[in-house]
Order: C-alpha cells, then structure tokens, then sequence
C-alpha cells in the first residue's frame, strides 16, 4: 500500500544508503542548477535524458536532499536479477518496469501520483552510449496526460563520461545538471481524453507524440543539445 505524501518520510535503510552513494559520487558532480524550478509540494514527473547508470544517483541523491521527499524511479526489469539493483530499487521504493506489459507499467506510476507522489522517467527508455539524446518514447506523455500532473525537464551532461555504458568504476570526469521549469499540458487533457474515451487511437498516439516532443525539446536544450526527431 502507498502512502501519501505527508507521510513520505526516509527510513534509516534510506538515508544510509543515500549517504553511502553520495561520498564516492560528489567530486564527479561540477554542479546543478536550477533547484528553484521544483515544486514545492504535490504531484510531479521528473523527466530526463540518459546516458549512464550514473544518472540514477545524481537524480536520487541531489534532488531528495533539496526536496526532502522521495523520488520514484522506473526501472527496467532486466536488472531485478542484480542484487545491488533489486536492493537500490527497493529501497528507493521504485517501480519495476516490464517491456512486455507496459499498460501495468503505466498503471503502477499513475497510483503513485494519484498518491501524491514524484516519478522519475527517463524517455528514451534505455542509455545513449555516447550522451547524444535519442528519440523519446510515448510513456511519459501517457503518463503526464492521464495524471494531468506536471513535468519537471532535467538535462545532464556528461554522465556518460563519468561513468561509461560497461564500465564498472568512475572515470576521471565531472557532469551537470540542469533543472527547467514545470511543463503543463492543460491544452491537450481535455482532447486526450476524448480520443481515449473514443478509443482513437490515431488521435491518442498524435497527441502523446505531440507533448513528449515538447518534452525532449526543453531536455535537449537544458542538456545543450538538439532534438532533432
């Protein structure tokens, strides 16, 4: 059972963990700007590219200490047979994800929001390896569109050099983060839910392609690069 945001509070487990990951990781991080961009309180996706395993630990470490809240991440099924992964996932109480069933996907990250809850999305579904964005994928716009809550854009740079697609210890490198302001979608609720009500499916694939477009626009542009799909 979730629990709602008041009572959204770090276990022990939680902030020995965060502690542990945040030591060897801190001089590998130049800085992050743009904190003031995040809600204060309520329901929100954060939105980023992806380039390496070390994404997942800037976002998990930096951005709870400045909320003081959890933050939820999908993470693919393929590492659950990973003892470390299973452990992180669990004790970050994040969301397996299952490419074969991703209507359950989509269903487990609504009740977190619906619970008052922040999930963390990475769009293009799997690491650049060479840090040059890729086209998103359509989850987070069904996501933002059904929860009708806001998307936080986050560009990292350099991630993959820090640690690299393969590599086992960090290199001799040092990333960025960039926070962007809240996007809204209010324009597109109303005919979203028409089209899904309807079951169009042309008008509900348009519309989704339509927000995460606008989506990977802004990360692109805080990751100082192009969206080029």
């Amino acid at each position: 059972m979730l629990k709602s945001q008041k009572s959204d509070s770090f276990s022990l487990k939680y902030r020995l963990t965060r502690l542990i990951f945040f030591l060897p990781s801190f001089p590998f991080v130049k800085k992050i700007m743009g904190f003031q961009n995040l809600p204060g309180s309520g329901p929100f996706i954060i939105a980023s590219n992806h380039s390496s395993h070390f994404d997942w630990i800037v976002l998990l470490i930096y951005l709870t200490r400045y909320l003081k809240r959890h933050v939820h991440f999908f993470s693919t099924i393929k590492y659950a047979s990973n003892p470390l992964f299973k452990y992180l996932v669990k004790t970050s109480q994040g969301i397996w994800m299952d490419p074969k069933e991703p209507a359950r996907s989509l269903y487990v990250g609504l009740q977190f929001l619906k619970h008052g809850k922040i999930v963390v999305v990475f769009p293009e579904g799997t690491r650049s390896p060479d840090g040059k964005i890729r086209k998103g994928k359509t989850g987070v716009a069904a996501l933002a569109l059904l929860a009708k809550v806001p998307v936080v854009p986050v560009g990292l740079i350099n991630t993959h050099k820090v640690l690299p697609r393969g590599a086992a210890f960090f290199r001799l490198a040092r990333c960025e983060a960039n926070i962007g302001k809240p996007l809204t979608f209010d324009n597109y609720y109303k005919d979203y839910e028409e089209a899904v009500d309807q079951n169009d499916l042309d008008r509900v694939l348009e519309i989704e392609e339509t927000v995460v477009r606008i989506i990977m626009r802004e990360i692109a542009k805080l990751s100082n690069q192009e969206y080029p799909f």
